[in-house]
This record gives C-alpha cells, structure tokens and sequence, in this order.
C-alpha cells in the first residue's frame, strides 16, 4: 500500500491551506463588519419610519373619534336618541384608548403639549360639560344648551382638526425624507459592496498566479523532461530538485527514475524479443485451436442435423457440406437413390442431372460390399486445362446402406492432384454409419407421419365430430368436423389442448352447463370404462342439438384415454319435434271439431228440434267439416311441397288486381277493416294465382284470428329494386323476439296463453314460406309483443318490366313521391282503373270500400284528395262519409272528388264545397288532372292540406 507523503513544513499543501485560509478569514471579517454595518443603518430607518407611521395613525384615529363624539353629540342634542347617547359614550371609550396608546410613543414637545390639551378636554367633557347637556336636554333648556356649545368646545374641535391636518402633512414628509436617505444609504451600500468584490477579486487572481508559479510551471517542466526521455535527448531539472516541498521531492524522484530506466533499457530489451518469440508461437498454437474449435462446431452441427432433422433433403445438404468443408473436394455430390433429393459442388446442372440416379449395377454392388472405395484415374491430356504436367484425380465413392443392407444414398466426390488418406477413408465410412441411422430415423418418421396422416384423414373425413382425450383430460386429437361443430379451429394446430380450456369451451357454448361437464369428467376418469351417452345444444342463429357418447381407449388392459364421438342429431330432434306437435296438433285439432260434428249430429238423430236450430246445428256441422277438410288440405299440401310433386301454374299476373280481389273476399269481416296502399307502379309477376291467394289467405287470417280486439289489417304493395313487396300488418297480440325466427317451421305455435286459446296447425306460414320461395321471393316477419305484427314476402317483377327500364329498377322506390290518394268505391274493377291510373302519375292508393273505416284513415293519414263513391253501403252512404269528413276539423281540409253515376247535386255540391264532380263513365286522365291541379292551385281549397298524424297529435 502506497505511504501518504511526509507533511513537510513548507509543502505544497501547507502554503496553499494557510493561503487560502487567511484570505477566508479576511473576506469572513470583511464581510460581517459589512453586513452588521447595513442592517444596523437599515434597522434605524426602519424603527424611524413605524414610529412616524404609527403617531400618524393614532393622530388620524384621534381626529375620527373626536369628530364622532360631536356629531354623535349633536345628533343626540336634535333628536333626543339613546342609541345615539351610547354611541357617544362608545366614542369617548375609544379617544381615551386612542390617547393611551399615543401616550406610550416617544412625543415631542408639540406633541406633549396636544396630548396634555387632549387629555384635559377629555376629562372635562366627559365629567363636566356632557352631564350639563344631558341636563339642558332632559329640561328642554336649548338656551343653556347653546350657551354651553359656545363656551369654547368648538374652538378646541376645530384646533384639533386643524392640527391634525398639518400634522399629516408633516408626517408624509417625514416619510419621503426617511425613504430618500434609504435610497442614498442603498446606494452607498452598493458602491462599497462593489470595492469590496473588487478587493476579493485582486486576492484570488494573486492566489491563482501563485499556484501558476509554483505549481503548473514545474509539472510543465517535468512533461518536457518526461518527453526528453521517451525520444533519448538529454534534460536537466534544475533548481527543482533543491526544493524541499513535493515538488522537489517528484524531481529528485524522476531523476532517479530516468537513470534507473537507462540502466535497465538493455534487459528489458531481450526480455521483449523473447517474448515477441513466446507471442508467435502462442499466435500458432491458437490458429490450431481456432481450427479444432470450428471443426468441432461444424461436427456439433452435423450431430445436431442427424439427431433432429426429419427432413431428407435437409440431411442431404448438412451431410454433404460438412464433408466438404473437412476433405476439401474438388467436386462432389451426394443423393439418394430412387429420389431427386441431391446436393452438388462444382458441377454444372447438365451434370448432376446425368449423375443422379444412374449409378451402374457394379459400383451398386461393390458399395454394397465395400461401403466405400477410391479410384484413381489419369486425366486426359483435353481435361488438363492450363496444366502444363499430365496429374491424377481420385474419385470417392461412399455408400449409405439401411438396416437390410440395401443402398440408400451415394456420395461421389473427386480430388484433382491430391490424395484420399486412409485416415479421411476411415472418417467418412464412420460418418455414413451415422447417416444411415438418420436416414433409418427418418424413414421411420415419415411412415408414422404417413400413418397419422391416414388416420387424420379418416376422421376428418367421418360426418361426426372425433374427440380423443388423453388420461389426464387433455385433447390429443380432434377433426374437422367437430370443429366445425363446436366453432373450434385453434384446436386444429396440432398443439394439446388443456384440460380447463376445452371444458371452458363447452360450458359456453352449452346449453345443459352442469349435466355436460359432469358427463365429461366422469368419462375422462380411470373408473370409467363402459359406453354412456347424454345431449347438449349450442345456442347460435339457430339451435343445434348434439348427442354425445363416450368410450374408453385400452392398452394393455390400461386405460389411456377416452374417445368422445359429437354427432349432430338437430334434424332428427327437429322431428321428433315436429312428431309431437303433430300428434299434439292432430289430437287437438281433429278432435275439437269432430266432436262437434258427431256432438251435433247425434243430436238430430235422437231430437225432434225445431227447423231453425236444426239449421243452426248443421251450419255448425258444415263448418266444423270445413275445418277438417282445410287442415288435411294443409297436411296434403305440406307433404307434396316436401317431396316435389306439388305443381305450379305460372303466368303473368297483375298484382294489384288480385289484392284488391283479396281485400274484396273479406268485406263483410265485421270486426276487421281489410284495406289496400298501393304505392307500386310495377305490378306484373310472374306467379300461380291459386298458390299466391293461399298464401294471402293464410297471412291474412293470421292477422285476423291474432288480431282478437279487432283492428285494420293492412295490405301494402311497393316496389324494391326488381321486386314488388308486400306486406300484411295488423294491430294484434303480437310476437316474442326470441320466437319470431322459429315461426316459419312446421307446426310451430308459440306457447304463450293468449295464442293457446286461439289455436291452429302452425303449418300456414311453413306453406307460405315454401310457396314463396318456389317463386323466386323472401318472406320475413316482424313483430313486437303487444303492437301488432308485419308480414313481408317478395316477387320478382316479370322480364318486360326490367327491359322497359333497361334492366334497372333501382329507382322505383324514388319515383313514388308518397302523394296519398284515397279511393272509397265498392265497385273493384273501377277501383283498378283509378288506381292504375294515379300510380303512373306518382301517387300512393289507398283502397277502402267501407265508409267508416275510410273515415278513420282519414284522420292520420296525410291525403292529397279523396275520391267518394255516393253508393256505398246501407249504414253509410257517400254524402254521409263527406258530411262526416266536413264536420271534423281534421278532416275538413282535404279536397273532396265525387265518382258517381247519379247527376250532379249542386246543393250539396255547395253544401259540402266539393271540388269536383265526376259523373261515370269518364276518362281516368280526368281524374288525375283535377288531383295535378290540387298540387298548383293557390285558392283556400285547393291547397294540399296534410291532417295531423297520431305522433304530432300528441306533442
């Protein structure tokens, strides 16, 4: 360990410390006497400036107690105020305080003589001349009271106030002569404290200059007596090396140093030769290693290779490419026989193509044999090349052979010049032992691979969903098809799957949670060991429904696993749904009106009844009978949809015609308004009108029998692109959300109590839907529980119409401007006419041929005109509905056109203000001409005017 440095009297240290000591001490003093020296001057002004501050404040509190005690005093002598009294009392407490805290300032004798003038006037008033007002006061002796206010009291207040003001006056200026001196002594502060930096200054650089003299000056000298040495020139230190601190102490040091270095230059010298001859031959030694080190990590990545790799032409490169880099061949190439997996050095393609694969009987045999050789061969003197001497070539031929001793793989390598040692012989026989254990390995691999494959294959392949689980519960395997069953591709990568996660997967896409995993673990267990089987569903779009059964793998009466077989049953569930719906249907259906039929017939064989209830107890028969027969015609037609032998007669149907026939089948529906929107200007389908009246016939009953209250049943026609789309909508029960999506199936009905009392097959919308689809259309329903439901179904318009509009309908829907018209008339081909008409104009029909149910239309409807039949109906006629439409003030508005064969009645005309009178027969184009003119017409009944609709009614 290194011995700190003598501390000598005049070290280096030691002058420096007390140096810089001293000058500390120095600038400390300096500064102290400077600060203590400012804050005294500073404390001064600073005490002399509070005290002025403070008698002016007091003098100031003085003059506002004084002026309160007169005026409290006067407002006391005019009104006589107690409140006023004691407030002057209040005053008087607060002057006597006032003056005993200005009695504690240091006063001078002005300011002596006031307090002594203040203190006499505050004894005098309050113990003398207060009590002889009072008294004056309390006698109503205002005399004596003026009197006393002119005895003198007044010239002291105003003397007061007086000298208060000037002594404000002085004191302000007090207050800048103390700030002005403040500002002085700050400046002269300053100049000093700037000499005082300055001296400071001048110490330091003195010091600074020292430590230059005495200390970097000699470390200079030394770095120039230290390159003198280096480059073998001759110094001198000087006077250095006489001083007796540090400094003298590092040149006698040196000095020694230099001489002790020349001495030694020489030995230091041949020790350095020696070892630059050690350094070469450790330079050799480590090339040598560097050489084994890269050859024993070339074989470690040939181990590597014939150990893991699986790959055949991956061998065949790593095999062939460790031999080149060890035997250095010229040109070489290594495949396998009965393949084109090769890997080739040094020769062109053209080559290696001739080479691979065609190997002569006798080298097979002789490797087979030998399992290596070499042949020497001369090279002709056309292959010598730039070679100015005729030399040999020896081409290797090695072999690797399988466990039967057949030939697998060649390699052929060749040396041009050199030799093949017996050494290197030895090596690549070895290393082909090697390769043939890998090829043995891979081989195997591949048949396993190829039976795994096989049997993947086959399970894929199985229509139910293959499921093999390990002994602890994890999943070894599974197929495609449970995959897609379950909506589990991740379980595809080949990877295990855990336990946990499998049966995580399950429970959620599960629909009996608890009895499936509990099926699960009790099959994965070890005393599991026969067949059992349970069902689950998975909840998607739809449902589907599942069985699964299990069973055990053995092997050597050990269990290892358990084989879980999904099969979709969702059809045969569905079936066996539908069985007992159908024998629930059938039970339920056939028998309510057979025993009314056998309940009323028995009656007219055993009774003597009265003509009329006999006929009421037949029609009752006739309509029971009607019901069996539309209930097998439903079962009969639902089975010829099924099994495609139900035939369809198609043929170019006018649309509109048959809805408004449809609407005209259900006119006396008592109660339930059946009416039509036209909005279609397309109406030709191609369609079997008998099918699409029972698929109307089947909707609309719907809506009727689910409509129990009452309520209109809504048919609109629209165009939808190249479609004509209809709807049917009630006002109705309604239908759940969740049940809306599984209405189209057969004998489907939906267990609520209220459809539970209205009954039916379940087999109309099947029938629709089947019906539909035949045409080429979609049919859809929506719902929502209590408020009704809508029926949609699509036809595609027939080929005339889209080349009419070269092939595009898309703007039809823009075309259809939703100008309301509404046609009252029971007379259905006129009604077609008309509305032929107005749609090919633009406008939306409204059909109604029941007064009372137009009248209702139109009080939430926005019409542009209604047209009136005057022979409508015995309860209501034509003038009735327009007094009625005149009378309600939602109504009253809308332009009115009458469409009749009687003359024209110009006191209704008048009475009513109808607009137009059209006298049949007339031309459709008069009908909408007088709607066009509605539109333009700037009178009072003309205008369109919209009623307000339901929504707008309410706000």
């Amino acid at each position: 360990m290194r011995k700190p440095l003598p501390l000598f009297t005049k070290s280096i240290r030691n002058t420096f410390l007390k140096t810089i000591l001293s000058l500390t001490v120095v600038i400390f003093i300096v500064l102290l006497a400077f600060f203590l020296y400012v804050d005294s001057i500073n404390e001064n002004l600073k005490k002399e400036r509070e005290l002025v501050r403070d008698k002016a404040k007091i003098v100031a509190d003085l003059e506002d107690s004084f002026n309160g005690i007169f005026f409290r005093a006067r407002g006391y002598y005019a009104f006589q105020d107690k409140q006023e009294l004691k407030l002057l009392y209040d005053n008087l407490e607060k002057f006597d305080k006032q003056l005993s805290k200005f009695s504690k300032l240091k006063m001078t004798s002005e300011e002596l003589t006031l307090y002594n003038s203040l203190v006499n006037f505050h004894s005098d008033y309050k113990n003398n001349i207060l009590p002889k007002a009072i008294d004056y006061i309390n006698n109503n002796d205002y005399e004596g009271l003026r009197k006393l206010s002119s005895s003198g009291t007044n010239t002291l207040v105003n003397n007061f106030v007086a000298y208060a003001k000037n002594y404000k006056n002085k004191t302000d200026d007090e207050l800048n002569q103390i700030t002005v001196t403040t500002i002085e002594k700050a400046q002269q502060f300053t100049l000093l404290a700037l000499m005082i930096s300055g001296l400071i200054l001048i110490l330091i650089s003195i010091i600074m200059w020292r430590v230059l003299h005495n200390l970097i000056r000699p470390v200079e000298f030394l770095t120039s007596a230290t390159k003198a040495i280096q480059s073998g020139e001759p110094f001198e230190l000087g006077t250095f090396v006489n001083r007796e601190d540090e400094i003298g102490i590092l040149s006698h040091s040196f000095q020694s140093m230099s001489k002790s270095i020349q001495e030694k230059e020489e030995v230091l010298m041949a020790q350095n030769e020696e070892l630059t001859a050690q350094q070469s031959e450790l330079q050799d030694n480590q090339e040598q290693l560097q050489n084994s080190l890269n050859r024993l990590e070339k074989y470690n990545q040939l181990n590597h290779a014939l150990t893991f790799t699986l790959s055949k032409k991956k061998l065949v490169s790593e095999v062939h490419k460790y031999l080149n880099e060890i035997n250095n061949f010229d040109s070489s190439i290594m495949y396998l026989l009965e393949t084109n997996v090769y890997d080739s050095k040094g020769l062109s393609e053209k080559t290696t193509q001739q080479l691979v694969g065609h190997l002569d009987d006798d080298k097979r045999a002789r490797l087979e044999e030998e399992k290596s050789f070499v042949i020497k061969r001369e090279v002709t003197p056309i292959a010598q090349g730039i070679a100015n001497e005729s030399y040999f070539c020896y081409d290797l031929y090695a072999s690797v052979l399988n466990s039967k001793g057949k030939l697998v793989a060649v390699l052929m390598g060749t040396k041009e010049g050199r030799t093949i040692t017996l050494q290197e012989l030895d090596e690549i026989n070895g290393l082909m032992n090697r390769v043939s254990l890998a090829f043995e390995r891979i081989l195997m691999y591949e048949e396993v691979e190829r039976s795994r494959q096989l049997n993947q294959d086959i399970i894929d392949n199985v229509n139910e969903g293959i499921q093999l689980v390990s002994k602890t519960g994890d999943i070894i395997q599974v197929n495609n098809s449970l995959c897609n069953l379950v909506r589990c591709d991740n379980w595809l990568s080949g990877h295990t799957i855990q336990k946990e996660a499998w049966l995580n997967h399950f429970i959620t896409i599960g629909g009996q949670t608890e009895e499936l995993t509990t099926f699960f673990k009790n099959a994965i267990s070890d005393k599991f060991e026969e067949t059992r089987k349970t069902r689950y569903s998975i909840s998607r779009e739809y449902t589907l429904f599942v069985e699964v059964y299990a069973t055990s793998v053995f092997e050597n009466n050990e269990k290892v696993g358990t084989i879980f077989v999904h099969r979709d049953i969702t059809r045969e569930y569905e079936v066996d749904q539908m069985k007992s719906e159908l024998v629930s249907t059938v039970s339920h259906e056939l028998r309510t009106p057979l025993s009314s039929v056998l309940g009323f017939t028995e009656l007219l064989l055993t009774k003597s009844l009265k003509p009329e209830r006999q006929k009421k107890y037949i029609e009752t028969i006739h309509k029971e009978a009607k019901r069996l027969t539309n209930l097998i015609n439903d079962f009969l037609d639902l089975q010829r949809m099924e099994s495609g032998k139900q035939e369809y007669n198609l043929q170019k149907l006018a649309f509109d015609e048959l809805a408004i026939d449809i609407v005209n089948r259900f006119r006396h529906e008592r109660n339930h308004s059946v009416h039509l929107i036209d909005k279609a200007r397309y109406v030709a389908v191609k369609a079997d009108q008998e099918r699409i009246v029972q698929v109307f016939m089947n909707l609309i009953g719907n809506a009727i029998k689910f409509s129990p209250a009452g309520g209109d049943v809504v048919i609109s026609l629209e165009n939808n692109k190249d479609t004509l789309q209809i709807s049917i909508k009630d006002k109705g029960i309604g239908i759940p959300a969740n049940d809306v999506s599984n209405l189209f199936q057969k004998f489907k009905r939906i267990d609520n109590s209220s459809r539970r009392k209205i009954g039916g097959t379940g087999l109309g919308l099947a029938i629709s839907k089947e019906i539909i689809a035949k045409h080429g259309g979609e049919i859809w329903i929506e719902s929502e529980e209590g408020h009704g439901t809508t029926v949609y179904f699509t036809l595609p318009l027939i080929n005339s119409i889209l080349n009419e509009q070269g092939g595009k309908l898309d703007n039809l829907s823009n075309q259809q401007n939703g100008l309301n018209v509404m046609i009252v008339e029971d007379d259905l081909s006129l009604a077609l006419l008309l509305s032929e008409e107005l749609k090919s104009k633009g406008y939306t029909v409204i059909h109604h041929y029941h007064p009372q149910r137009a009248f209702e239309d139109a009080l939430h409807i926005p019409l542009l005109g209604i047209i009136i039949d005057l022979m409508l109906g015995e309860e209501m006629n034509g003038w009735d509905l327009v007094q009625k439409l005149k009378e309600t003030e939602q109504t009253n508005d809308i332009p009115i056109i009458i469409s009749s064969a009687f003359d024209k009645s110009k006191d209704k005309m008048e009475k009513y203000k109808i607009e137009k009178y059209l006298t049949k027969p007339y031309p459709p184009e008069e009908l909408s001409n007088v709607l066009t003119s509605f539109l333009v017409s700037e009178s009072r009944h003309g205008n369109v005017i919209f009623p307000k609709t339901e929504e707008e009614e309410k706000v």
